[in-house]
């Protein structure tokens, strides 16, 4: 019978995390950035702080497992990560089953002695907002079992080659708290170290882990603590600029003006490039946008999209993976997913940046704006092609692998088409302009009723013309190139029951008026429930200016006592239709 021993230690293991390793479209950039998760969610008032909350206030219960017992003392073992770094021969492997999903963040993925982890985390660090030198402790039931090998069992020396559970908990909810909780930008490294009981055998052992304190090393740049209140000045400032540059409240707007404000007023830190990843760790962080810095990298981009998006109850996820600007030449690399309605869509602020106008002011593009796995965006490449998240989080092999939300196949398409519009939209027809400028008159008609009242918000409604040869066989849509889109800014009447305006295309020569035009009524409003922006159309007229005169002299023949004005309108459209 084996004789049986009983140790009690105390292990510390420091890590420094190397979450996303940054990518540029002209160079490479590796950083250790051991922080952030862009936390969408406001602390006490959203669906993921509330759960936070109720996991923390769970009892924690003291039980004994035998005659093992728990202590708490000074960490006298330090074990660099370069221990965890030869786990498994430096081995990715996956954690999850292929059922896992991704469900509103990264802590949904987690197991719940990581999720305690995770909120100990954010307690500290984004409700209490403690500095990095903070202690974090958290207790563990039931406690965390590892094995423990001795490289000398008769002299009782311990080799700890694998940590097995506990390391992976500690690295599995770090990276999960620092890609949804961006916010905490001040972090960076870390020493973690448990309290763990040891029974021993003379060749191996098993330790079971009672509880762990995280205690953070670094900031992610000199002073960054003390920047929290610039921070969060610039960060309100951001948010107001984006609320008055949005056309209008939907998510599309709302997304499109905060990558557009990212990219009129950050830049691509190249310095960091040849300094040190501390002394340029802020170029790893969002927090450059709102600080004054002005500039960062790729995770500095999409962590400032996650902190933005989040402020309007957006949901945003950090992406990471590999970069490929060509097929042989690419590096790790950071992005976005957001959600719009039931579909995730990507964002790549960073590869969007770099342009200018003549004149030298920013100019945003869109290559890399909400768009789907399939969509073609550079170089003959799919997005997805050029985008290969393979869901490891950190240079530190770990059991953690991320699932990212799903992304869609196609591109968002800006407007959703009500094919059965509860708001009645109809085309009356058409009418013209018999003096200078000559032109066609389409008159559009909403019903003023329940369905119309019932919509919160409508953000514009006018009329689409175009010559029918300008349009082919092509449907009349806001989307249809060269179409001419006339909002409605004046009602040409109403009343209890409907509204009327008209559009009208002017300065038509009267070589073209045989033409046809075809006009149509549309109708924009945004769905409460979604944020997402519904378009309605009537159906398409098609006149043109010679058909409605005649029309109209028709009309005017046939009055019996025609007044001097009804007199003047018969021999203007009697001189078009002679000519």
């Amino acid at each position: 019978m084996k004789k049986m021993q009983k140790r009690m230690l105390v292990m510390a293991f420091s890590a420094t995390l190397a979450l996303s390793l940054l990518f540029s479209v002209l160079s490479v950039l590796k950083v250790s950035a051991s922080e952030e998760v862009s936390q969408t969610d406001l602390p006490g008032e959203t669906a993921l702080a509330q759960t936070i909350q109720d996991h923390l206030s769970e009892p924690i219960r003291s039980e004994e497992k035998g005659n093992l017992t728990v202590t708490r003392q000074a960490p006298d073992l330090i074990l660099s990560n370069q221990t965890a770094l030869k786990r498994n021969n430096g081995a990715r492997f996956n954690k999850f089953l292929p059922s896992a999903s991704y469900n509103g963040s990264y802590r949904s993925e987690l197991d719940d002695n990581e999720k305690k982890i995770f909120d100990g985390l954010y307690q500290s660090l984004v409700v209490q907002r403690n500095p990095s030198n903070e202690i974090i402790h958290v207790d563990f039931n039931p406690t965390i079992p590892f094995d423990v090998v001795y490289s000398d069992p008769e002299t009782n020396t311990l080799s700890i080659d694998d940590l097995g559970d506990i390391d992976d908990a500690v690295l599995s909810a770090a990276a999960a708290f620092f890609y949804d909780c961006p916010e905490a930008f001040w972090v960076r490294s870390f020493n973690y170290a448990i309290d763990a009981d040891l029974t021993t055998g003379k060749n191996v052992g098993k330790g079971y882990v009672d509880w762990i304190e995280i205690d953070f090393i670094k900031d992610a740049y000199p002073g960054a603590y003390s920047e929290i209140a610039a921070y969060d000045a610039g960060l309100s400032a951001a948010v107001d600029s984006v609320r008055q540059t949005r056309k209008n409240e939907s998510v599309y707007e709302t997304i499109k003006a905060i990558h557009d404000y990212i990219l009129i007023n950050a830049s691509y830190d190249y310095d960091a490039l040849s300094g040190s990843s501390y002394t340029y760790g802020y170029a790893y962080t969002g927090a450059p946008l709102f600080t004054g810095k002005g500039k960062f990298v790729c995770e500095g981009y999409s962590k400032a999209m996650k902190l933005l998006c989040g402020k309007f109850g957006i949901n945003c996820a950090l992406v990471s993976g590999t970069g490929r600007t060509s097929d042989s030449s690419g590096g790790p690399h950071m992005w976005n997913y957001v959600q719009i309605g039931g579909n995730w869509y990507a964002i790549d602020s960073t590869w969007d940046d770099g342009y200018a106008n003549q004149d030298g002011t920013p100019r945003p593009i869109y290559n890399y704006f909400l768009v789907g796995s399939t969509t073609w965006v550079r170089n003959n490449k799919m997005f997805s092609q050029d985008h290969i998240n393979d869901g490891q989080v950190m240079t530190i092999p770990t059991k953690f692998s991320m699932v990212f939300p799903p992304l869609s196949e196609s591109a968002y398409s800006r407007y959703i088409v009500d094919a059965n519009p509860k708001i009645t939209l109809t085309t009356l027809g058409a009418s013209i302009r018999v003096s200078e400028p000559y032109g066609i008159r389409f008159g559009i008609q909403i019903k003023r009723d329940e369905a119309l009242n019932s919509v919160h918000y409508i953000p514009e409604f006018g009329t689409l013309i175009i010559p029918s040869t300008t349009l082919g066989d092509n449907e009349l849509t806001i989307n249809t190139p060269n179409v001419r889109r006339i909002k409605a800014d004046n009602i040409y009447s109403h009343d209890e029951t409907q509204y009327t305006y008209t559009g009208v295309l002017i300065k038509i020569p009267q070589s073209f008026f045989g033409t046809n035009i075809k006009g149509r009524g549309y109708l924009i409003y945004i769905d409460d429930a979604t944020g997402e922006e519904h378009i309605i159309y009537s159906k398409t007229v098609e006149r043109s200016f010679y058909w409605v005169a005649q029309a109209a002299y028709d009309k005017y023949s046939a009055i019996e006592n025609p007044s001097e004005s009804d007199k003047a309108i018969l021999r203007k459209l009697r001189e078009f239709l002679n000519n």
